[in-house]
Formats: structure tokens, C-alpha cells, sequence
């Protein structure tokens, strides 16, 4: 009987799978007392899945796995892993969550890939990792809480990364780190914050970046040199005159930056003359720069400025203010900053504004104007007048036919002529729209002529009596009134003489209610107004005619000149 159970037992120990029987090109092994699992160089372009869930070690260096992706172990059952080796295998990605659920994981190389950021989350979870490396990837820069909490982490190496930054709570989380390696980076300055964690650090390598040796790496090479963790000794890149120095044989008061100085409000003021003015300039270094003021180039001396300075370890506020301005105050202004590395120079320039002068209109010139502008109002009255009787001479015509030749009148014959003129400069009229920018300063001046409601007759305007007025006068509008019979329209056709046109549009300037034209009886020179204001149709001496018949009732109409 124990013969057939030891049989059974022999033959379902040689039926089950061995973890060693790796597929192909792996191959499966005991290696430090660990199942390993080696496909280096496999052609593999994901975590491969057909690996037996007890493997420790995996060792998938030289392949071309472009991507690590959310639980790229766990979803292929490799939850025992321990170590794992990624090394030179194309990864240009690592998902945050790619080694989650590994608890067991004490070591991960991703060292000679393409991995450009890591995100702050990845490897969260993984407790129990001790060693990390990250060589040769393109990273850069090192953000707040880069790395999370690794309680355990002793060995992380960033060699050959490309790191220009690294903030100072960068390694916050690696509270037990003791060898940390940032070799062959780009850093040219670190704080020593970055390292006020470490308790545990035995070994910082920094050796191979271009320090620049300024005040702002001086806290660091400080903290550095009596720390006692530099086992090579680190050399001066910048600036140029501590170029290949070791840090040890430079003074940290060497280590210094140069003043830098600007201005405000801006390097040219502008004053009121008897006011007051105030400008200054902010200046930086360390060590802490001397800052002076001088004037067109020699020191300052006036009682009547004030210098006001506000003074720090690495910056200072140095203000002018220059009161009851003057001519003599106009002129540059030098502020000054100095210190063991250079001395640097800017300047403020305080001007005044110009005073322009212009010529004014005298009172005899304004005199002068406002005769002329009355000879012109005489002279457009009269025309408008006697544009309004041409009017209404052709009676029957559908066109417009020209004007006989104006003849002179006699002395006698202009005094008959007794025009009423009123002349008005209401600005609100609304008929200014029309104006040129030229005229804004004058109000338009508006002519009435009103005419007595007698029959009217056609005579020529004297020749004296010309109709361009001089610009320099202002604008002048004529309103004409006048009356017509409203039933017959062709008797006194526009006074513009535009075919068919529509209904005038007034615009304020000017009514002229129109009655109808009636043939002279008597002679050329049409009705008069006497001097005592009583109407006649004859020169002294011919016998009155008979009076005219009532006019018909008139309906104004609204033309605009």
C-alpha cells in the first residue's frame, strides 16, 4: 500500500509545472537565493505574462518597452517580485501606478531611459524599496515631494540627468537616505535646505556640474565643506575669475554677486516748476552694496534734496526727493552701487516742461472783423432779396430760364429799397451740422428779409450787390419770405431747380412761405416800401393804380437755402 501512495506522489510531482521551465528567450534560475527570472535582450515589448507568479527577480534589461502602464506587474500575476531591472529598455513612460501592489519590492533600476518626468505618486505604496536608480534619464528638474513616502529608501543615484533644478523639499520623504548621488548633472547652485532632512546621509556625490560660485551658492559650499561628506573635492565653473577653484581654496566672501541697479518711476521725470518731485533706484548684491547719489557727476551736496534710504542684507531702496523745482534742479541724477566685485551706474534725467507761446487776436483786429462781417450781411441781404423776387418771374415755365443783364439804380431808386435785416446767432438752431471744423469758434449768423405781402415783380439785382462772401466772415444763412398759390406750382418753380425732387426737408435755416407771382404794371423797378412805411407802384408823381384783389389763402411751404 505505501508503495502505490509514493507512486502517486512521484507522479503528480513529475506532472506539474516547474518554474523553472521559463519560455523562451528567458531563462528561469536561482540566483542569491532568489527565483530569477533573466530576459535581457528578449525583443520583449511589454512585461511578458507567461512567467510563473513566484518569481523574485526579473531582469528585463536591453529590451524596448516603451511604456510602463497601470499595474504592468500585477496585471500579469508578478506580485512576489523583489527586484526588478529595467535598464536601458527604451521607457520613455512610467504610469503612477505601474509597481502598485508590489509590497515586497526592495529595489528598482530604470537606469539609461527615456524617462522624462516622474510623476510625484509613482512608486506610492512600494514601502519597503530600498534602492532606486534613475541614471541617465532626462528628468531635469526635481519638483516639492518629488519622491513619496519611502520609509526605507538608503541608496538613490540620479547620475547623468540633466538636472538644472532641484527644489529644496525635493527628497521631504527619504527621511533615512544615506547615499544620495547627483554626478554629472547641469546644477550650477543648491541650497542647503535641500539637505536639512538627512540625518542618516553618509555620502553625497556632486562632483561633474558646473557650480557657479556666487552669493547664491555660498550658503550651500558652506554647508558643504563642514559637512564632511565631500569625498572629491568640487571646482568653480563661473565666474570667470574663479574658473577651476576648488571651493575649499575660496573665501566664501568670494563668493559674491555683483550690484545690479534700476530706476523708477523711469529714467526720464518730468516737473512742475515750483512743485515738488520725488525718484529713486533699487539696487541688489551681496555683499551688501554702498549706494551714493550724484549730480551732473559730482557728489551731492544741496540742502534742498532728501535722501532717503531703506536698507537690507541683499537690497536697498536709495529715493531723491527735490522740492520747490527749479531750472536749477533740471539735469541727470546718477545713483551709484558698489561692492567688492564692480561698481554699476544709472541715470535719471529731471526735466522741466517747455513753455510755448501764441499769438493772440488783438481788439483793433477783432474791430476790423466785425465791421467786415456787417458790410457782408448788408451785401448777402440784398442778394437774397433779390434772388427771391427772380423767382417768381417766369410764370407758366416748367424750367428755369436765365436773368436779363442787371441794370444800375439811381441814388433816388436805392433809397426806396427799405429792407428790414435781422441777423441772429442762436447756436441752437441745429444748422451747425454743415460746418467745417474751421468755423467751430464763430456761430453761424442767419439773415432774415422779410417782404411785404404785396404782389411781387421781377427785377434784376444790382451789379454792387455780389454774391461770394468772404470766408473769414463765419457762415451766413439767408431766410427769405416769400408766398405763392399753393394751386399752382409751375409759376415759381424751386429755387433750386432740382428736377422732381422730393419734399424739402427743413433743416432750420431757412422759410419761405410763397404767394403768387403777379405781371408788373408798372415800371422795371417793381413795388417799393417807403420811408413811412406805407407800399406804392409808381415814382412820385405817376397816378396810383388800382388796388389789387384780395390774395388767396396761402398755405406756407418750408425750403432750405
Amino acid at each position: 500500500m505505501a508503495a502505490v501512495i509514493l507512486l502517486l506522489v512521484t507522479a503528480m510531482a513529475l506532472a506539474a509545472p516547474d518554474w523553472t521551465d521559463c519560455p523562451s528567450p528567458c531563462r528561469c534560475k536561482w540566483s542569491s537565493g532568489k527565483k530569477t527570472a533573466v530576459c535581457k535582450g528578449g525583443g520583449f515589448s511589454a512585461v511578458p505574462d507567461t512567467l510563473d507568479g513566484e518569481m523574485q527577480v526579473l531582469d528585463l534589461s536591453g529590451n524596448y518597452i516603451s511604456r510602463l502602464g497601470n499595474d504592468a506587474f500585477k496585471s500579469v500575476g508578478l506580485l512576489n517580485l523583489q527586484r526588478i531591472f529595467l535598464a536601458t529598455a527604451g521607457i520613455q513612460e512610467v504610469h503612477k501606478d505601474a509597481f502598485r501592489d508590489l509590497t515586497i519590492l526592495v529595489e528598482v533600476d530604470l537606469s539609461h531611459n527615456q524617462i522624462k518626468s516622474l510623476h510625484p505618486e509613482t512608486f506610492h505604496g512600494n514601502e519597503r524599496l530600498r534602492v532606486l536608480y534613475l541614471n541617465g534619464n532626462p528628468l531635469r528638474r526635481l519638483v516639492q515631494e518629488q519622491f513619496p513616502q519611502l520609509p526605507h529608501l538608503r541608496i538613490l543615484e540620479l547620475d547623468g540627468c540633466q538636472l538644472e533644478y532641484v527644489h529644496k523639499n525635493a527628497f521631504v520623504h527619504l527621511s533615512v537616505l544615506e547615499t544620495l548621488s547627483l554626478r554629472q548633472n547641469l546644477l550650477r547652485n543648491l541650497s542647503e535646505e535641500v539637505f536639512m532632512n538627512f540625518a542618516h546621509l553618509k555620502t553625497l556625490v556632486l562632483e561633474g556640474n558646473p557650480w557657479k560660485c556666487d552669493c547664491e551658492l555660498r550658503g550651500f559650499r558652506d554647508w558643504f565643506l563642514l559637512s564632511k561628506l565631500n569625498s572629491v573635492s568640487l571646482t568653480c565653473t563661473q565666474p570667470e575669475r574663479l574658473e577651476g577653484k576648488l571651493w575649499e581654496n575660496v573665501l566664501s566672501e568670494e563668493f559674491a554677486c555683483p550690484p545690479r541697479v534700476s530706476v523708477f518711476p523711469q529714467s526720464q521725470v518730468q516737473a512742475e516748476a515750483g512743485g515738488n518731485v520725488s525718484f529713486g533706484c533699487h539696487v541688489t548684491g551681496d555683499p551688501e552694496p554702498q549706494v551714493s547719489w550724484l549730480y551732473e557727476g559730482y557728489p551731492i551736496n544741496h540742502t534742498w534734496l532728501v535722501i532717503q534710504a531703506e536698507e537690507g542684507l541683499l537690497d536697498k531702496w536709495a529715493n531723491i526727493s527735490v522740492y520747490n523745482v527749479s531750472d536749477t534742479d533740471t539735469g541727470v541724477y546718477t545713483c551709484t552701487a558698489r561692492n567688492i566685485l564692480d561698481s554699476v551706474s544709472l541715470n535719471v534725467t529731471l526735466v522741466l516742461p517747455e513753455v510755448v507761446t501764441a499769438t493772440t487776436v488783438s481788439k483793433s483786429e477783432g474791430g476790423f472783423l466785425w465791421w467786415g462781417l456787417l458790410v457782408a450781411l448788408v451785401t448777402l441781404g440784398s442778394v437774397g432779396l433779390g434772388a427771391s423776387i427772380a423767382v417768381c418771374c417766369l410764370r407758366g415755365r416748367k424750367t428755369q430760364k436765365r436773368m436779363k443783364a442787371s441794370v444800375s439804380f439811381t441814388e433816388q431808386e436805392k433809397k426806396l429799397l427799405d429792407v428790414s435785416i435781422a441777423t441772429t446767432t442762436d447756436r441752437g438752431t441745429g444748422s451747425c451740422e454743415v460746418l467745417g471744423p474751421e468755423m467751430e469758434l464763430d456761430p453761424p449768423v442767419h439773415i432774415t428779409i422779410e417782404s411785404e405781402p404785396l404782389p411781387l415783380a421781377v427785377f434784376p439785382p444790382p451789379p454792387e450787390f455780389g454774391n461770394v462772401v468772404p470766408s473769414a466772415y463765419g457762415n451766413i444763412f439767408i431766410s427769405v419770405s416769400v408766398s405763392r398759390d399753393p394751386s399752382d406750382a409751375s409759376r415759381c418753380p424751386d429755387l433750386l431747380d432740382l428736377p422732381h425732387r422730393a419734399k424739402p426737408v427743413y433743416h432750420g435755416m431757412a422759410t419761405l412761405p410763397r404767394r403768387p407771382c403777379a405781371a408788373p404794371h408798372y415800371d422795371n423797378m417793381g413795388p417799393r416800401v417807403t420811408a413811412a412805411g406805407s407800399s406804392t407802384l409808381s415814382l412820385p408823381g405817376v397816378p396810383p393804380p388800382p388796388p389789387p384783389p384780395p390774395p388767396p389763402q396761402l398755405t406756407p411751404e418750408f425750403v432750405s437755402l
